[in-house]
């Protein structure tokens, strides 16, 4: 018999099964015992299950007998009549008066605690005193009769009559009770009450936490009652802050036991307890705390008990206690952060401070062995943007403590450069992933807190790096000046071309600096090259500004990249240094060409691309364009070299080991087309000789571009199986579509239109081919560009072949995304275009796939479709018999374009996806004469899709958007319909 199937005939049976989940078994075994089990916990049986599983021998069984009440309350609860619920509540109080008083483990008692808290959240009406209830009980011995709790001694008499167990278990079902209130949706009404009832219990809840506290420091007690204490204090110190953000209920008494709990930091058997508390309250509740609660934590941490624990992990004892002294440390820190920069003269503060600082200095390496410098790093983040805001916020007066903070911030930068220190390749390779990736964290963080700081520091953090780097370079501490240089990395966005820091910089770059890391047989750590060459690509702009230091440093950037380990990091910042200093270079653009037929013997993929863009972008800078051709020629011959070797090693190799270099030699095409276009930031002159030329459109030019289509074609002819061709194929042909100017890779429309009909449905990556063809038709959408009648034409041929063989746009979402894309590029300029199609069939079938898309669930379908729609249904003033075209077209589709918009808005769609349905709405709003018909008829449709609205709030919802008539806050009135219609906890509000 299968598993699922399992037949009981007997709670014995019913024991064994429960045993069962805890041996080894196959899934389906494991599976059929827990949906046997969970049918006869909801079945009728399941109350008298409960209680008698709760009797038995083993404690899983137990659990299981207590899981059960829990299963029962929340299916059945509200079918349980008002006697049946107090008869409930009784049996659970018993049940947990027999546990506890039986010894039983924490494991079952606080499952019981468990489910009568689950009980307070289904009846909170019916169980108001239930905190007092348990305790009176407990006292008793027996559940007793809610009308008796006033019988009974006053709750602070009373919880010193419990026994420890039966307190313990008091304190677990309260931190239960305050957890899983704090869980529930306090935004719904219903929920409302949870606050009301919780506040009748905080007097008997706060009086055993008051006395599990005194009673350790008075009578010696064992640590459990106090601990539970504590974490039933940190449980309602959080529900403090939701009720107050709520309900604007403000615990008070509950705060008068903040100053026992802090007593309890310097005892052994409650530091963890009470770090922990005090380390969560401060990091996000940190307003509970009074101001004397500051104060004496501010003592304990400047006390010779602190002071040990700080030595103790200064010196690298990373052990749980000390790591958590340090957290705890660290979140009053942040807590305190404003009195911390503001009182610099404090002794209290001093100390404090003192350590922050030496929290960033402890020993070992950051985050593989220092495991608290990052969160005290985060704390000098806080400081800086405190003091950041506070410059600010001065305006020009200068308060008497910023300079000291400012010190400050200096002194943790300081001990940030010595920590970010890269270790010795034996002992970094010891280290695991996550050390690897923690220690490069760490130094991003520090990059983060420098650019941070810069505001404050200024010119002075800079010369204090530049200084730095001079020495360890005269002293070849090259741990060192990596770590300095990548300080200087980070501050790089910072400088401007301000002559002060230009200065500076020339010191360090008019130095030894390149001649020194260049040395072959100096033993410079690969990582300290590599920075040094990073650091070169994010100063172009000073080398721009500063041409005389350009030689020495591209001098070693060649050098470096003929490096592996070197090659990818020198070619960016060769890239980028030629890219800022194009006019400066166009001189040594033959000794450029020469440093790249040597490097080609050591060259990898990417370092191609790179450095071919470099010369690319120094060659865009010569004076004409006749001058341009012969060095594109030259570069050219590189890429066809490796293309040849690529093509004439079909079927000698693998198809994979071919494949890389083929597109490798169209990313260097690319690239190439990419340094050659004109600068953003460089004027174009509309009467030039440059603007007027047709070099590249006859002759030697055409030639040359005739010469990079046939590249492309051989490459894709050969391997358009693969999809990273077919992707970088399209790339080359997309580098020349934002040129405004003639060049060798702005291709006759014609030319890009022949390579992207060569696609079909099967076509790899067809959805970049449609893309290509969207960027080609943008390209040409302004009035000021050329018209590409023809080309759009044959493009949206080939489109709608798509389209017939895809059918449903869920069959290719990806494709069908695209394809609706296009037509929306074509709008408005090409609408012309659209209609003109032949034969009419196909127009129409267009038009329908669009409002397919538009009912799709998948979101990108959906969004090229209501941007289709917007544009569409806007079109006015188009000339006849166009316009007459456009109004019959929507005069037929434009009630299936409402009842499309009113399924999605009608609860159909995600709430993402409402800000896109709601344009092609306003639109319809705003320009279609019968939209109101068409959008009533679509919401009274008996296909609406939500049942959860009346014609009422139908009725309210279509005239607040008619009103609106397009304007912007009908965004929010379709999210509110929406809502409504989906079924919220909110009336729509009329």
């Amino acid at each position: 018999m299968a598993e699922s199937g399992i037949q009981v005939t007997s709670i014995g049976e019913v024991e064994q099964l429960v045993k069962r989940l805890y041996l080894p078994g196959t899934p389906w075994e494991i599976t059929g015992i827990q949906e046997t089990l969970q049918r006869l916990q909801r079945s009728p049986e399941g109350w008298q299950l409960a209680d008698t599983l709760l009797g038995r021998d083993d404690d899983k069984v137990r659990f299981f007998g207590a899981l059960t009440f829990t299963v029962k309350l929340n299916s059945d609860w509200e079918s349980l009549e008002p006697d049946s619920v107090q008869s409930l509540l009784y049996r659970l109080v018993s049940w947990l008066i027999r546990l506890v008083s039986r010894s039983e483990g924490p494991l079952v008692v606080k499952k019981i605690c468990s489910t009568l808290a689950v009980f307070f959240l289904r009846f909170p009406s019916s169980w108001e005193r239930c905190v007092r209830h348990v305790l009176c009980s407990l006292y008793k011995g027996d559940a007793i009769p809610l009308s008796s709790l006033d019988q009974y001694p006053a709750t602070p008499t009373l919880v010193r009559a419990l026994n420890k167990p039966q307190a313990v278990a008091t304190l677990w079902f309260i931190s239960t009770l305050v957890e899983d209130v704090g869980k529930t949706d306090l935004n719904n009404i219903r929920h409302q009450k949870f606050h009301e009832k919780m506040l009748i219990n905080t007097e008997d809840a706060f009086a055993l936490m008051g006395y599990a506290f005194t009673s350790y420091e008075d009578q010696g007690s064992g640590p459990q009652f106090a601990q539970e204490a504590m974490k039933c204090f940190q449980a309602w110190v959080f529900y403090s802050h939701r009720a107050y953000l709520d309900s604007d209920i403000t615990l008070d008494a509950l705060k008068s036991l903040t100053q026992p709990a802090i007593r309890f930091l310097a005892y052994e058997d409650l530091y963890p307890v009470t770090a922990e508390l005090f380390t969560d309250v401060l990091s996000n509740y940190s307003k509970f705390l009074r101001p004397e609660d500051l104060g004496t934590l501010s003592s304990v941490l400047g006390s010779a008990w602190a002071q040990e624990r700080f030595e103790l992990i200064k010196s690298g004892d990373f052990g749980f206690e000390s790591v958590q002294f340090g957290r705890f440390l660290l979140a009053f820190g942040d807590a305190t952060v404003q009195d911390l920069a503001r009182n610099p003269n404090d002794p209290g503060t001093q100390q404090l401070i003192g350590m922050m600082h030496g929290l960033l200095t402890c020993d070992g390496y950051a985050v593989a062995e220092d495991e608290i410098c990052a969160s005290a790093l985060e704390f000098w983040s806080t400081f800086v943007e405190f003091m950041v805001d506070s410059l600010f916020a001065e305006g020009e007066g200068k308060a008497p403590w910023i300079e000291p903070a400012r010190e400050n911030i200096l002194q943790a930068i300081q001990e940030c450069w010595a920590k970010i220190k890269m270790p010795p390749q034996e002992v970094g390779a010891s280290w695991d992933s996550e050390s690897r990736v923690g220690f490069n964290d760490f130094r991003k963080d520090v990059a983060d807190l420098l650019q941070a700081a810069y505001p404050l520091l200024g010119i002075e953090i800079f010369e204090r790096f530049i200084t730095l780097a001079l020495q360890s370079l005269k002293t070849k501490a090259w741990e060192d000046t990596e770590a300095t240089l990548f300080c200087l990395n980070a501050l790089s966005d910072c400088v401007s071309d301000d002559a002060a820091e230009d200065e500076i910089l020339g010191t360090l770059f008019g130095s030894s600096v390149f001649s020194q890391l260049s040395e072959a047989t100096a033993n410079i750590p690969a990582k300290t090259r590599q920075t040094s060459v990073n650091m070169l690509g994010h100063y172009a702009p000073f080398f721009e500004r500063h041409t005389e230091y350009l030689p020495a440093a591209l001098t070693f950037l060649f050098r470096s990249v003929e490096a592996p380990a070197l090659a990818r990091p020198a070619s960016r910042s060769i890239f980028s240094l030629c890219s800022s200093c194009r006019k400066t270079l166009t001189g040594e653009l033959g000794a450029f060409l020469e440093q790249y037929s040597r490097f080609l013997t050591t060259a990898k993929g990417d370092t191609k691309e790179k450095v071919l863009g470099a010369i690319a972008s120094i060659i865009q800078a010569m004076p004409s364009e006749e001058a341009k051709a012969q060095p594109v020629q030259r570069i050219l011959e590189f890429v066809e070299s490796d293309v040849h070797a690529c093509i004439s090693s079909l079927g000698k190799h693998e198809l994979d080991v071919i494949k890389e270099p083929a597109i490798t030699a169209l990313r260097c095409l690319t690239s190439i087309g990419k340094g050659l276009q004109t600068l953003d930031d460089m004027p174009i002159e509309l009467d030039s000789e440059a603007d007027r030329s047709t070099f590249w459109d006859e002759g030697f030019g055409e030639s040359i571009q005739i010469r990079i289509v046939r590249l492309v074609d051989r490459v894709v002819e050969a391997l358009g199986q693969d999809g990273d061709v077919i992707e970088a194929g399209c790339s080359v042909y997309r580098a020349g579509f934002t040129e405004t100017v003639p060049g060798p890779f702005v291709f006759p429309p014609a030319v890009t239109t022949r390579f992207l009909l060569r696609s079909r449905i099967n076509t790899p990556r067809l959805e970049v081919v449609l893309t290509t063809a969207c960027a080609l038709v943008n390209s040409h959408s302004t009035e000021s560009s050329p018209r590409v009648d023809q080309e759009a034409a044959a493009l949206l041929k080939h489109v709608s072949g798509f389209i017939h063989t895809i059918g449903d746009p869920e069959h290719e979402p990806d494709i069908a995304q695209n394809c609706v894309d296009f037509l929306a590029r074509l709008l408005p300029r090409y609408v012309d275009v659209i209609l003109g199609m032949e034969p009419k069939p196909s127009l129409e079938e267009m038009f329908f796939f669009a409002l397919k898309c538009l009912t799709v669930r998948e979101p990108l379908p959906k969004r090229s479709a209501a941007s289709f729609w917007s544009s569409f249904v806007v079109l006015h003033d188009l000339p006849e018999p166009l316009q007459s075209t456009v109004d019959g077209i929507m005069q037929h589709l434009g009630p299936l374009l409402a009842e499309a918009l009113m399924t999605n808005i009608g609860g159909g769609s995600a709430r993402s996806e409402l800000d896109i349905l709601a344009d092609p709405l306003k639109k319809l709003v705003f320009r279609q004469p019968r939209a109101r018909a068409w959008l009533e008829t679509a919401l009274f449709n008996e296909r609406f899709p939500s049942q959860k609205v009346d014609a009422g709030e139908k009725r309210v919802f279509l005239q607040k958007v008619m009103t609106l008539r397009g304007a912007k806050a009908t965004n929010q009135i379709v999210k509110d319909f929406w809502l409504a219609c989906r079924g919220t906890n909110f009336a729509y509000a009329s």
